[in-house]
């Protein structure tokens, strides 16, 4: 117990210290690169297993989804309903790119087409990987994949993102617009992660996704909800950073060998694919380049809506889009990619 106390606290020290280096040096997304980099190192030197503290991570995921929902407004609606349409044949476009470069990375590399496929696909982690249980494909190639697509996406997009792009300081547009934190809003956080914890295996990442919807709604009806203190939320991140930090092991990258670098060019393509794509989403709507290709950018929901918050892009805009990605990869694409893959498996 003690022990485990020691390396979390050193974990959190040494991520503060990177941190302030990256803050130094202005690199994109130091709050969560610099914990990550730091704490994958740490991971790599220290024999003793790390590990993140679960009730921390899910308040630090409360306290972002909820700083994600702080951001909606009612224009916010106004701009993603009418491209609903058009977002969702761009996502489809993009899939089906990643499911056919999936088929010709399995050719090359000699593996089942199932597993390039699944390890291809721009999905979470965990339900590429059951979904891979279930298609008998490798199991643990598919997860090594998408743990160098995490890596890629994390250090690339906002690499991108910032150069392309204006940056702005993000804790002065947090101060700017902040409502000061009151007791309501406190027990409202109380309640939320209560309704996440009890829901928890009914939906996806309840710990974002719950907080993010219930006060983007509140905020939609004008109810005065207080944004999350910066403090709280540079913590989040950081706690957010470790926690992606610990998730890449360096023996992952091992086992995958040189299937590493063909799928880390493979990731840079998509990469590449989806920011032409968002080139296109962007002139068929209002939205700006910046907000069109994160919404689009093959990463998770938090960590791109965080990059919007950096680039100037609109981080309820990035937010919802990626959600409803995250909707349909979760809820409709199995039953695509069953039918898809079951070919592949026949004797």
């Amino acid at each position: 117990m003690v022990k485990n106390i020691s390396y979390l606290l050193l974990m959190y020290t040494a991520s503060l210290i990177i941190t302030g280096v990256f803050l130094l040096l202005h690199f994109p997304l130091p709050w969560i690169l610099g914990p990550l980099i730091t704490v994958f190192i740490l991971n790599w030197l220290i024999t003793e297993p790390l590990a993140q503290n679960k009730t921390i991570l899910q308040i630090s995921f409360l306290l972002t989804g909820a700083q994600i929902g702080s951001t909606f407004t009612s224009n916010t609606l106004s701009k993603v309903i009418p491209y609903f349409i058009p977002f969702l044949i761009i996502t489809l476009v993009l899939i089906y790119v990643c499911m056919k470069s999936g088929e010709m990375l399995a050719k090359y590399a000699k593996i089942e087409p199932s597993t390039g496929v699944l390890g291809s696909i721009p999905g979470g982690l965990s339900v590429m990987v059951a979904m891979s249980d279930s298609m008998n494909a490798n199991t643990g190639l598919v997860a090594i994949f998408h743990t160098i697509r995490l890596m890629a996406v994390l250090f690339l997009v906002p690499l991108m993102a910032s150069f392309m792009f204006i940056q702005s300081d993000p804790q002065q547009a947090l101060t700017n617009s902040a409502i000061e934190l009151n007791v309501w809003t406190v027990l409202l956080y109380f309640l939320l992660f209560g309704m996440a914890y009890l829901l928890r295996y009914k939906i996806p990442a309840p710990y974002v996704l719950i907080p993010m919807l219930v006060i983007a709604s509140l905020k939609l009806l004008s109810v005065p909800v207080s944004d999350v203190p910066v403090s709280l939320y540079h913590v989040a991140q950081v706690s957010i950073g470790i926690h992606l930090g610990l998730s890449i092991t360096m023996s992952d990258l091992k086992k995958a060998g040189n299937f590493s670098w063909v799928f880390f060019l493979f990731t840079c393509f998509i990469i590449v694919i989806s920011t032409g794509l968002g080139y296109i989403f962007a002139k068929l709507s209002d939205l700006s380049f910046a907000t069109a290709m994160l919404s689009l950018a093959p990463g998770g929901l938090v960590e791109m809506a965080i990059t919007a918050g950096e680039v100037d892009a609109d981080p309820s805009i990035v937010g919802s889009l990626q959600l409803i990605r995250l909707l349909f990869i979760i809820m409709v694409l199995p039953f695509i990619l069953k039918k898809m893959t079951n070919p592949f498996n026949e004797p």
